[in-house]
């Protein structure tokens, strides 16, 4: 008997750590079984599930974003972690570690494709596209800055990327090399990944020639395609 009234209480102790409301928003959430961008299927129509999302985000503090960052399902992690980044809380790399380790893979929807992926490809991916439109982003807001200034009113405005920028171009950089020694020096890092960084450098026709070694690993490991690639492109 006691046994089961252990095993009752993990849910409600789990729980607890959530504020009444941000835990309502959180059930909810947690009962997807896929990530949902903004906008999905062939006419684009708002998704509920990514409306649940944002709700968590405007409720929830940093406190409980870590908290569910860990603990969470897959989908809440998944949305949270991106919620994380965007905070700029402290233990990114931390979080980044405890995805390598534990592997949660996670089914996601972009539009009207679906994939599944892991949630340290996701997170990466999260940092790495942040970086790639860091200066479009900043160039948008002095816009939309200005044409505020001037009281101009355009419903074009409002759909513009309005979240507060928080990183720095040099502190991104830092992430992602974090990342990229967490995921490279570990030799049981998943073929995706380690994919997923030799295609943005390839894609950036950017060289990083300290990654030779451990990619050529890999390579061999996954006999992988991508990584050949990307190894072709850093000898020529």
């Amino acid at each position: 008997m006691k046994q089961y009234c252990i095993l009752f209480l993990i849910p409600v102790l789990s729980f607890a750590q959530l504020s009444e409301k941000t835990n309502e928003i959180y059930k909810k959430l947690s009962e997807s079984k896929m990530v949902e961008s903004a906008a999905i299927g062939y006419a684009g129509e708002r998704s509920s599930i990514f409306e649940l999302y944002s709700d968590l985000g405007k409720n929830a503090s940093d406190e409980e974003i870590e908290y569910m960052a860990y603990h969470g399902t897959p989908v809440v992690k998944a949305y949270v972690s991106q919620t994380f980044f965007e905070r700029k809380l402290n233990g990114l790399d931390k979080l980044f570690s405890y995805y390598l380790k534990h592997n949660d893979s996670v089914r996601s929807k972009l539009g009207c494709v679906g994939f599944n992926s892991f949630l340290a490809d996701e997170l990466y991916k999260n940092v790495f596209w942040e970086k790639d439109g860091l200066k479009s982003r900043i160039a948008d807001k002095k816009y939309v800055d200005s044409m505020r200034a001037l009281k101009y009113q355009d419903e074009l405005l409002d759909q513009m990327d309005q979240r507060e920028i928080r990183w720095a171009e040099t502190e991104l950089d830092s992430v992602l090399m974090k990342f990229e020694q967490l995921v490279l020096n570990d030799s049981s890092s998943t073929k995706s990944l380690v994919e997923i960084i030799a295609g943005v450098y390839h894609y950036k026709e950017k060289k990083r020639p300290e990654y030779y070694e451990r990619l050529a690993y890999f390579e061999k490991k996954y006999n992988s395609e991508m990584i050949k690639k990307y190894l072709e492109f850093c000898g020529n």
